[in-house]
């Protein structure tokens, strides 16, 4: 049933990739580029305590949109097996 080229586990893995991606992105990457300093405890208290819920939020949302590029890959039939 899951036996193809592209692999089930691949895409659960570029999933969970994408979100943490995704939450470091927005935690740390966005604020640093709008000029906000980032100091080590600043970064202590972001990844740890205030927006520490967002991370299973981008996960899932990186899980499910990996998904869906999973099944559109192999329905437009650019991997046959």
């Amino acid at each position: 049933m899951f036996d193809t080229s592209f692999g089930l586990k691949t895409w659960i893995y570029l999933g969970v990739f994408w979100g943490v991606f995704m939450y470091l992105g927005l935690t740390i990457i966005l604020p640093v580029m709008d000029g906000e300093i980032i100091t080590w405890e600043k970064l202590y208290t972001l990844l740890t305590g205030e927006k520490l819920y967002a991370l299973p939020i981008w996960v899932i949302c990186g899980l499910v949109m990996q998904y869906f590029l999973h099944k559109w890959i192999y329905k437009k039939g650019k991997y046959e097996r």
